[in-house]
């Protein structure tokens, strides 16, 4: 297998909506003995053969979680902003749910509709997200998440450590309710 081979690979993982782990990709390499550049006597130098596909293959990218391990994946078919939600998935519904919420208050500004953890690529039940609100609300790392409900019933939440509580609760009014009234 050479470069485009193991590019090839990472590219149907993605389009399966995978990351390719480092792990993973180093046993791909090491199973089907992968030379660097027609090398094949010298020892395998996995961190060389994964550069070189990165830079014959400019769609492959590289992200890191958060103790450091690099996950691949083909631009073709996913982009980076998914594939970082694919590493919070990692972390369970808790831990996604607060690192999207505070993503939303410090970037955008704004609270987060909590029915959009309905939808993919979270595809968490009412029952999940009731369940994390609540284990949220006595644990000390998620001591910044609150929530709020606008005045038609709709649940937001929003990091009070990026957003005032009265600032989210027009922000989530204005989104559920004032922009429908006031095309």
């Amino acid at each position: 297998m050479e470069a485009a081979e193991l590019a090839e690979l990472i590219r149907e993982r993605t389009r399966s909506g995978e990351l390719l782990v480092s792990a993973d990709l180093e046993a791909a390499i090491e199973d089907r003995h992968i030379p660097v550049s027609g090398r094949a006597t010298e020892p395998l130098d996995i961190p060389a053969i994964i550069r070189e596909v990165m830079i014959s293959h400019p769609d492959i990218q590289m992200i890191e979680d958060d103790s450091g391990g690099a996950w691949y994946f083909s631009e073709q078919s996913m982009t980076v902003a998914y594939a970082q939600l694919q590493l919070l998935k990692g972390r369970g519904p808790l831990g996604m749910m607060a690192e999207v919420i505070r993503e939303h208050s410090r970037v955008y500004p704004r609270p987060v509709p909590l029915a959009l953890f309905r939808c993919a690529p979270f595809s968490l039940s009412d029952d999940d997200i009731a369940l994390c609100l609540k284990e949220m609300t006595g644990l000390l790392p998620y001591r910044d998440i609150a929530h709020l409900t606008t005045s038609i019933g709709n649940l937001y939440a929003y990091s009070t450590d990026h957003l005032e509580p009265v600032y989210a609760a027009m922000l989530a009014e204005w989104a559920d309710v004032g922009q429908a009234e006031n095309p």
